[in-house]
């Protein structure tokens, strides 16, 4: 199927979730591999979305379920999130947040989320994402690092946190969602032949492709993994951030959203 046809199917599977959940979807991204830049040929389509309610709907005894889980084949992967969930995810800086609105495909973008992008830097913690793409890699390691031999989707995998722990270091901000940014700020020059011949080989194989491992590489991995550790013990967070302009969002965006 071409990508465009693709692309007009997703907007379609969009417009149909709000009539069947009845709600506003501000925002729609890809997050998966496609975004990364490292998609294969079999890869699937990974899009998330945001979506807010009815002011009525927020206000039931019983509650609400704060995630929609559209679908899911070997095609799809679509669900998203309650403004809610986000907002309070938010909050504690989650790094899946500043992903979704880096991402290089946007299916879907509402001057509402305009509001939300606006505020984002300021919710950004450092030990916080660096908490994360550290758990990330070292779980990603103690996995796939395990071989002489390794799915190739797999070791850029574990090369995107290294290099995203190494981005929130030097820069104090967000890592970028694309790998090709984060190879270009992040990756020593003497590894660029290792990752080339990796991407190469990955974009023309498909998911399941196996190669040799690269001692370079799993060396930068391996210190990177040091390097954070040593960091994160001496680094020192003054939190200055509060609810008070996520609540003003929320109840702005529920005071607009009138029943469908």
């Amino acid at each position: 199927m071409e990508e465009n046809t693709i692309v007009e199917t997703i907007q379609q599977k969009l417009s149909e979730i709000e009539q069947r959940e009845n709600v506003r979807i501000l925002y729609a991204c890809e997050s998966g591999s496609r975004a990364w830049g490292f998609a294969s040929n079999d890869s699937d389509y990974d899009v998330r979305f945001v979506y807010v309610r009815n002011k009525a709907d927020y206000l039931r005894l019983e509650g609400l379920r704060d995630v929609i889980e559209a679908e899911l084949n070997d095609v799809y992967d679509i669900n998203g999130w309650d403004i809610q969930k986000l907002l309070r995810l938010l909050m504690k800086s989650n790094p899946t947040i500043f992903e979704w609105a880096d991402s290089p495909i946007v299916y879907r973008e509402t001057s509402d989320w305009a509001k939300i992008r606006a505020v984002l830097s300021d919710y950004f913690q450092l030990d916080k994402a660096m908490y994360h793409y550290l758990s990330m890699l070292k779980n990603d390691v103690r996995n796939y690092f395990c071989s002489d031999d390794i799915i190739l989707k797999k070791y850029l995998y574990i090369l995107r946190p290294a290099l995203a722990l190494e981005w929130i270091m030097s820069k104090n901000s967000p890592p970028p969602i694309a790998f090709s940014a984060l190879v270009g700020h992040c990756l020593p020059k003497e590894l660029l032949p290792s990752i080339e011949k990796i991407l190469a080989a990955k974009k023309g194989a498909s998911e399941k492709t196996r190669g040799h491992r690269a001692e370079d590489i799993d060396y930068f991995v391996q210190t990177k993994i040091l390097a954070s550790e040593s960091y994160l013990q001496t680094y020192h967070r003054e939190n200055r951030t509060t609810w008070e302009p996520l609540n003003a969002i929320f109840l702005d965006l529920i005071g607009s959203c009138t029943k469908q």
